[in-house]
């Protein structure tokens, strides 16, 4: 009988932040990422260690809550994906906030704890960069070409 290699390659993720936005504002800034993806250099997502551009699916509200897919892929033309799964914006019942989430997978290795816990520190990173972009948009504005 053939044996088959079943190490796993990729680690579920999940991670959590808040931002001081309304859903108004989130859906707005979802569906202006989804025409026009970020590029982030390898300083903006250390843990990740290169570039990369974020994609996002075109946004599901309901009454509270937003919800999206999400691709971080290579920065280069045709990318690997760093990772996958589902953004989720959660409104406050009583303040101007909302809760941030990611559910999903990293294709970084799980081979040790210290490397799950990069993924999920990584995965943080880009929380954290995209409520601050929902924020103050003017933070992460696309990158355009320049002509010199």
């Amino acid at each position: 009988m053939m044996q088959v290699d079943r190490r796993v390659t990729d680690a579920r993720v999940f991670a959590e932040t808040y931002a001081s936005a309304n859903l108004d504002d989130v859906c707005r800034w979802l569906i202006e990422r989804h025409g026009n993806p970020l590029r982030f250099g390898s300083g903006d997502l250390p843990a990740f260690g290169q570039g990369a551009k974020l994609r996002l699916a075109l946004p599901v509200t309901a009454r509270r809550a937003v919800l999206c897919g999400l691709w971080l892929l290579e920065d280069v033309e045709a990318g690997a994906c760093l990772l996958a799964g589902q953004l989720r914006f959660v409104a406050h019942p009583t303040t101007a906030e909302v809760t941030l989430s990611f559910s999903g997978r990293t294709a970084m290795e799980m081979t040790s704890g210290l490397l799950y816990r990069r993924a999920h520190h990584a995965v943080g990173q880009l929380l954290q960069l995209i409520a601050e972009s929902i924020q103050e948009p003017a933070i992460l504005a696309p990158m355009r070409q320049v002509a010199i």
